[in-house]
């Protein structure tokens, strides 16, 4: 099989749209469908159902999307290896971010590195904080962005770019049933809310073993929620979108929510909750200018964007 289409399974997952998916891998809806079908007549049945205007895995699709991205991860760890040139002998930096909000942050400081920069060329890569972290150890990239701030950790250098709030996200019509006030929009204008009222209702959340999933797992527990969950997705747009239709309720990094949907709230929590961003690189890597840069204008976005949305 194409080496390509588990990195395609890998994308699809995460977008929950196969027109996304096709704009992200920059290829044709008609071409990532081929290769679905393709994948799915090798493993011997669908590996994707289509609910509520989104894609989700099947307990099969689920079972070859860890292989896949294993088998993903593997072939970047090898191109990386092979060609990613140091940058201080070719004019190359290269940085490992995810695919949400760290791709986001650099897409808002990246003219402004350009200007000052121009003829520096900047490789994005987008890995799960374990691949960035396995990446950066093997030197296949200079600089990490992640979601675990570790200043004891002598073999990084992290810098804390800022700590988001993590907000929740639910539609209106729910919210109003609650007893909450549903006139305003934007979190700053709400009150904040005891999360410990609505473990009654359905849960979105983050797939097992991710950053975000943890980090929800840890705070329901620490509020002695046990949540009753009917979804489970690593995209926190199609999160929002669900929550939107009242499917449930969901914790989104501020960073990602959707502000502009009519149907969708987001408060703060009375028991806050936040995420740190953070960029790092080797203990043993001297950053150049270049490097030192690009950290400043992160930081100082992330200072002066406070709790507006990336999207």
């Amino acid at each position: 099989m194409n080496l390509n289409f588990y990195h395609y399974l890998t994308e699809i997952a995460e977008s929950g749209s196969l027109s996304t998916a096709s704009e992200h891998l920059f290829i044709t809806q008609s071409a990532l469908t081929q290769a679905l079908k393709k994948m799915e007549q090798a493993f011997g049945g669908p590996l994707f159902t289509y609910q509520k205007r989104s894609l989700h895995l099947t307990p099969l699709g689920q079972i070859v999307l860890e292989a896949a991205k294993e088998i993903d991860q593997a072939r970047l760890q090898m191109t990386n290896s092979i060609s990613l040139p140091d940058i201080s002998s070719s004019g190359h930096l290269s940085v490992a971010v995810n695919i949400q909000t760290g791709s986001l942050l650099m897409g808002k400081i990246f003219a402004r590195f350009h200007q000052r920069y121009p003829h520096l060329m900047v490789h994005i890569i987008t890995a799960s904080t374990n691949s960035a972290k396995k990446l950066l150890a093997q030197k296949a990239v200079d600089l990490i962005y992640y979601n675990e701030f570790q200043p004891s950790n002598p073999e990084l250098v992290s810098r804390l770019l800022c700590r988001e709030n993590i907000l929740l996200a639910i539609d209106r019509r729910t919210a109003g049933r609650e007893g909450f006030p549903t006139k305003e929009k934007l979190p700053w204008k709400l009150p904040s809310v005891d999360i410990r009222e609505l473990s009654h209702l359905p849960f979105i959340v983050s797939f097992s073993g991710s950053h975000s999933r943890r980090l929800t797992d840890t705070y329901l527990k620490s509020q002695g929620v046990i949540p009753y969950i009917v979804c489970e997705t690593a995209n926190f747009q199609a999160a929002q979108a669900m929550a939107a239709d009242q499917v449930g309720i969901s914790l989104i990094p501020s960073s990602l929510a959707d502000y502009q949907n009519p149907e969708l709230l987001h408060f703060h929590l009375k028991a806050p909750l936040t995420n740190p961003l953070v960029m790092a690189y080797r203990s043993d890597y001297e950053p150049p200018d270049e490097v030192l840069y690009l950290i400043r204008l992160l930081e100082d976005f992330c200072r002066a964007n406070g709790e507006n949305s990336l999207l």
